[in-house]
């Protein structure tokens, strides 16, 4: 009896990129981008504005660490959310997805990694924002007599960390469910205000504030969270940044790419 050839599928071998080398590649990816090193440009010019400004608006005695990082952080506040868009719509308004998921055909991975990137870079405008803030106090001892306070209430530091996470997790989720820069820069300015303006509607005045990003974080940053601002942060959290986050990554994840 003669033996039958048996035919097997070619089994692909190879070593799998390690997470951490896609988020290095996204990090580096941000700055690449005219787009994206004009914006962190921006970033830094506004936070260093914001920084000295204390210098001249301020009494002497309201000089310290804490007041001018509180300053700085207004300036990337409404700017670093847009890295997160930036990033997470660059594969598809760059037209480099094929070549990225070819690469790496585990397209939820990468916007993992992208998430994971836009987060470590806010943490470093972060510390860089506490950074500059620290050398402008020193300026406000030498030169505007200040009080020269070097205290930093660690509940308010952990808020603006969770509060940068917050809305940089915003940004990406938006630019991976809309897959558009210009969409996702729209809607994350107009949505929130458009959820304020509902303030205005008797019939919602107590649902609100369950789904209104900005006030369920001011508490946050102000380290007075109570219980029941607690449940509205977790609340307005799953439905700006959950859903929109789920979404995305399911998008995403079927999308033809061309």
């Amino acid at each position: 009896m003669s033996a039958v050839a048996e035919t097997r599928a070619p089994v692909l071998e190879g070593i799998r990129v390690p997470f951490l080398r896609h988020v290095r590649v996204e990090l580096r990816k941000m700055v690449d981008t005219r787009s994206g090193l004009w914006l962190l440009i921006a970033i830094a010019v506004i936070t260093v504005g914001a920084t000295v400004l204390p210098l001249w608006i301020l009494p002497a005695s309201a000089l310290d660490w804490s007041e001018f990082a509180l300053f700085a952080s207004n300036g990337w506040s409404l700017l670093l959310p847009f890295i997160g868009v930036l990033t997470a719509t660059s594969e598809w308004s760059q037209r480099t997805g094929l070549t990225t998921f070819a690469l790496e055909p585990r397209r939820t991975l990468v916007n993992l990694a992208k998430l994971v990137a836009a987060l470590v870079l806010g943490l470093i405008m972060v510390a860089a924002t506490y950074a500059a803030a620290a050398a402008v106090n020193l300026i406000g001892i030498a030169a505007f007599d200040g009080s020269g306070s070097w205290a930093i209430d660690g509940g308010v530091l952990i808020g603006y960390l969770a509060t940068m996470a917050i809305y940089v997790a915003l940004g990406v989720g938006l630019g991976l469910l809309l897959l558009s820069t210009p969409l996702a820069i729209v809607a994350f300015i107009v949505l929130p205000t458009a959820v304020t303006v509902l303030t205005l509607i008797p019939a919602l005045t107590d649902i609100v504030p369950w789904i209104d990003l900005a006030g369920a974080t001011l508490p946050l940053v102000e380290d007075s969270a109570s219980g029941v601002e607690w449940g509205r942060l977790a609340t307005a959290v799953a439905v700006w940044c959950g859903i929109p986050m789920a979404l995305g990554l399911w998008r995403t994840a079927r999308r033809e790419v061309a």
